[in-house]
């Protein structure tokens, strides 16, 4: 028996906008993170500010949605005729919050104890410890490949249910 999603179901259009520039943010922020980490100098600088400020509004509009999430209507979650698949559907999605919550968590950590935050504000780049020093930090990078895996996960079950179900459900999150 083969499951039929209302795909006219839409997120609400901040809910959508949310989600892409997030999205967005994600992409930019885990090989801004990769780079900054391999190079030295002010240069360095630079991209942990923009790494840091990206994290912050990254931060923000999360919050944003997870209000969003509990105060505004949204499509029923999927159905794929698989209990064990419409819990991971479920979980996958509230992953992406407790991880990004989690990765901020660790990123401000890491900033406090790592030296980043002196560092930023004498601009003086020997205020920061090594990489080996900031405990947050190791935690902070682990959370961030997570999320990478968890993104490929998402866009893979994505394109499981379009090629299973033929249904697209991409039509719920599309402005």
């Amino acid at each position: 028996m083969k499951t039929t999603n209302d795909l006219n179901q839409k997120y609400s259009t901040t809910t959508i906008a949310i989600h892409w520039v997030s999205t967005i943010l994600i992409l930019i922020l885990f090989p801004l993170g990769k780079y900054t980490s391999g190079i030295e100098g002010n240069e360095k600088l630079s991209l942990i500010q923009t790494h840091a400020l990206l994290g912050l509004a990254l931060l923000i509009l999360t919050l944003i949605r997870t209000w969003l999430f509990f105060k505004s209507e949204r499509p029923a979650d999927l159905k794929t005729n698989s209990k064990i698949n419409d819990k991971l559907i479920v979980w996958v999605h509230n992953l992406f919050y407790i991880l990004l919550f989690a990765i901020t968590i660790s990123g401000i950590a890491a900033m406090l104890s790592g030296g980043y935050v002196e560092a930023l504000e004498s601009q003086n780049i020997q205020h920061i410890k090594s990489e080996g020093d900031i405990k947050a930090l190791g935690g902070h990078e682990l959370l961030a490949l997570i999320m990478v895996i968890l993104v490929i996960v998402h866009i893979a079950g994505v394109i499981k249910h379009y090629i299973k179900n033929k249904e697209n459900t991409l039509k719920r999150i599309l402005p």
